[in-house]
């Protein structure tokens, strides 16, 4: 410590014997000469950084102020009883879209399902040749039988086929052959039936609907 302010001292010393050295007028100067650059010095390392940190923490302030303020605008509008019912419309929505999908899921495979029962052409040569099992069963004679198909619709349930049947037996007979068509697999309607008797046996003749679609 002893040597360090020898040291100091010297220099100070050398210092003084320079401006002693000098006329007050050039000391001035450079006195003036060493504030000018030491205030140069602290303007470039001081008041520029601090300038520069100033910026920077306003514009970070501005940015502050906004995020508070959408936060306030933000809870104003969404209060927490606003919240809760926006929770429970969300609930509502998904258990609204979770019944649509399984109704349409279900309807979907009940379409397919009765599109398989309703009409294909095996089930069709089924029913043409349960006509003339029933006829026999029943002791019906089969005088005529023709039929007309028509173009299902895509999705809808529609005529695929109209049956002509004209048959010939006994009342109960014919009844009782009239009404196991009926009871058919098939979705069908029996209409436009008419019953004449020419002789001691009846005389019918009738219509077989049956439904079917595309699917």
């Amino acid at each position: 410590m002893a040597i360090s302010s020898l040291e100091n001292k010297t220099t100070f010393d050398k210092i003084d014997a320079f401006f002693g050295e000098k006329k007050p007028s050039e000391a001035s100067l450079l006195y003036l000469g060493a504030m000018l650059i030491v205030g140069a010095l602290v303007y470039q390392f001081l008041f520029l950084e601090t300038d520069k940190n100033l910026k920077i923490t306003e514009s970070k302030l501005v940015t502050a102020k906004k995020k508070v303020a959408d936060a306030s605008n933000y809870l104003a509008v969404n209060t927490p009883s606003r919240l809760n019912q926006l929770k429970q419309a969300v609930v509502q929505k998904n258990v609204e879209y979770d019944n649509t999908i399984y109704k349409i899921s279900y309807v979907d495979n009940t379409l397919t399902e009765l599109s398989y029962l309703l009409f294909d052409d095996e089930n069709w040569a089924s029913f043409v040749d349960n006509i003339s099992h029933l006829a026999k069963k029943h002791k019906v004679e089969i005088k005529e039988i023709a039929n007309k198909f028509y173009e299902p619709t895509f999705q809808k349930i529609t005529h695929v086929v109209v049956i002509d049947v004209k048959s010939k037996g006994d009342f109960t007979n014919m009844v009782k052959f009239l009404n196991e068509i009926e009871e058919s697999q098939l979705v069908i309607d029996i209409n436009q039936i008419e019953i004449t008797k020419p002789d001691d046996k009846l005389e019918g003749m009738f219509k077989i609907a049956v439904w079917g679609m595309k699917y």
